[in-house]
């Protein structure tokens, strides 16, 4: 919990020099005034923050970034084409897309990369069938949506995280892989006992 809370402060911490813009005196107390105090405060947090990523979880992270970032460029480009030179009217669409994404996080990214995608907009999402809406600007983006290589990068992602959640330790005990127990302790039975 504390190297959690340490990363979390180093993060506040140079977000704050970065968006101040100046490294001088005052704003450096007030930086490490303000992360220590959004640290301790949301503190009970900790508890319901996602574990930490893997370095194998933290590239495929990279990987859909990297993908995110050609195609919101791709899709760039493809909006100032039909915005600019297209002669007939945009015929937007409205399409249910059913990703199969079980994870609340791989869920909230999907619609969130969908929604930084130029062209693209999730309006909602219904947790109880898995299904997104979204509108798309034309009929081509939509159905591109549906072959959208982000989406199967997510589920290789949620499928190593749950395999590292369900890490199996020698003795037979089913733990997270991060959890306090873990840590704290060697895991080990004493059969002789």
């Amino acid at each position: 919990m504390y190297k959690r809370s340490l990363v979390s402060f180093t993060s506040l911490f140079i977000f704050w020099m970065v968006i101040s813009g100046v490294v001088d005196l005052q704003h450096v107390i007030v930086g490490i005034v303000i992360s220590l105090f959004a640290v301790w405060f949301w503190k009970s947090l900790n508890k319901r923050l996602p574990s930490l990523l893997s370095p194998r979880e933290l590239l495929l992270f990279g990987r859909c970034i990297i993908i995110l970032i050609g195609n919101v460029i791709k899709s760039n480009i493809n909006v100032i084409k039909i915005l600019l030179f297209a002669d007939l009217p945009v015929n937007s669409i409205f399409l249910e897309l059913t990703p199969g994404i079980k994870s609340d996080w791989g869920r909230v990214f999907l619609a969130t990369c969908i929604t930084i995608t130029p062209g693209t907009i999730t309006i909602d999402f219904d947790p109880d069938t898995d299904v997104f809406t979204v509108h798309a600007l034309t009929q081509e983006t939509g159905v591109a949506l549906y072959y959208w290589s982000i989406i199967s990068e997510i589920k290789n992602l949620e499928m190593l995280v749950q395999r590292r959640k369900a890490h199996v330790f020698g003795n037979g005990r089913i733990s997270d892989s991060d959890s306090i127990s873990s840590v704290k302790s060697d895991n080990r039975t004493n059969r002789n006992r």
